[in-house]
């Protein structure tokens, strides 16, 4: 039976292991997107620029450490049975697969042009106006707070949102890696069974 042929027929325990490890996989990217943005409603908008990457690397790389050692446990409980087995060498956490600190880092600019320029523009209105209609001057005077208000609102709701969906694609991609490198070690292991 060749190399390939084996890789195919994985023993029952191995298939038990790569099926939990994507159940793990799938677990924690429903947790992560599931308690994500009620976490983002609680920060500050220049606390989510400036912590939301280290913040998300450093709780997968916990994650990943974790599982990856589960994986080298199992394997290493299993590898007693086979007495041919070489000695697997378990991954170490500096070389297991995490995200792409440029990834888990993105840059979240929102344009809030727009809402700036009318609240500019609410100003000169209103100082322009102020000389030939007093009461439609002040309107527009009292209206640029509230537009500012309103823009940095509506700005903070954007920036939480892009967070959010920067951040699942992010971590998207660091758990295909890493479900790929596990996968990987799996089949390393019965590749030398």
């Amino acid at each position: 039976m060749s190399a390939e042929t084996a890789l195919r027929v994985l023993p029952p325990a191995l298939e038990a292991l790569k099926a939990k490890v994507a159940l793990d996989l799938a677990d924690f990217r429903r947790e992560v997107g599931f308690r994500l943005p009620a976490a983002l409603e609680s920060v500050s908008a220049s606390d989510i620029r400036q912590h939301l990457g280290p913040f998300l690397e450093q709780v997968f790389r916990q994650w990943a450490d974790r599982e990856n050692r589960e994986v080298q446990e199992t394997l290493a409980a299993l590898a007693p049975r086979q007495p041919m087995l070489p000695e697997s060498s378990p991954t170490s956490s500096a070389d297991a697969p995490g995200p792409d600190s440029r990834r888990m880092r993105p840059n979240f600019e929102i344009s809030t042009f727009a809402l700036d320029a009318s609240v500019v523009a609410a100003l000169a209105l209103g100082i322009g106006t102020l000389f030939a209609n007093a009461a439609v001057g002040g309107l527009f005077l009292l209206a640029a707070p509230t537009l500012a208000a309103f823009g940095r609102e509506r700005g903070d709701r954007a920036l939480r949102q892009r967070a959010a969906e920067s951040a699942m694609v992010a971590l998207d991609e660091a758990l295909t890696r890493l479900g790929a490198e596990l996968e990987r070690v799996i089949d390393d292991f019965a590749r030398r069974r």
